[in-house]
């Protein structure tokens, strides 16, 4: 039997913020469960499908204007249309595979959630802290250029814009919260202003006092 309950840090984080790298390095550094593509493989498993079958459906949900779009390309509807008060049903569906992997994995291990709306997911859950990384647009836009060799700044640009939308979308579908409230965390990091060291720093020391214990290793300096 554990002498405690498992000790979850859920990331939420913005494009090109370096949410990913923090996240990775405090599972490295202290021997966690690090779970993200992990989770829509499982939730891909379990439905019987490949990966990529579900992942154009992740962190957004059908628009009103492209439904309304839709709607009007199969003729013009015989009464106004009301937009769908919910996401669509793959959506939904996909939305609460992944929750029921998440819980699952939270309850057997020590664990970094990167995204998923883990925050909401695990909420009320003893032994969870909840951060949000985020950055200045122009920072975002450099790293995005570097991470994924986009040679224009503009192409960057409409790049993490456009995740933004579609994250916020997400949240506040599943949610019913806003993304960028800071009250659904215990921990907003600007990694722009302190920087990506620093920033793992701060949150190396909460989860070092929640687990009661000395990381293991040093990690890799920030390239």
């Amino acid at each position: 039997m554990r002498e405690r309950p498992t000790m979850v840090l859920t990331i939420s984080r913005q494009l090109g913020s370096g949410g990913s790298f923090i996240g990775q390095a405090i599972a490295n550094r202290f021997g966690l469960r690090y779970a993200d593509r992990e989770i829509l493989q499982q939730a891909a498993a379990a439905a019987g499908l490949r990966e990529g079958d579900l992942s154009p459906s992740e962190e957004k949900a059908t628009s009103f204007w492209e439904s309304l779009l839709h709607s009007f390309s199969m003729g013009a509807p015989d009464a106004a249309f009301v937009p769908p008060a919910l996401p669509p049903v793959y959506a939904v569906d996909l939305f609460k595979l992944e929750s029921v992997i998440i819980h699952e994995i939270a309850e057997r291990f020590d664990t970094v959630i990167v995204g998923r709306a883990g925050f909401h997911v695990l909420a009320g859950r003893p032994n969870v802290v909840n951060i949000m990384v985020h950055a200045a647009q122009s920072f975002r836009v450099r790293r995005v250029m570097e991470i994924y060799g986009i040679e224009t700044e503009k192409e960057a640009e409409e790049q993490v814009d456009r995740s933004d939308r579609q994250r916020a979308q997400f949240i506040k579908s599943f949610t019913g919260r806003n993304w960028d409230d800071a009250s659904l965390f215990d921990l907003c990091i600007n990694t722009s202003s302190v920087g990506l060291e620093v920033s793992l720093e701060i949150t190396a020391a909460l989860i070092e006092r929640m687990l009661g214990r000395k990381c293991r290793g040093a990690h890799t300096p920030v390239a």
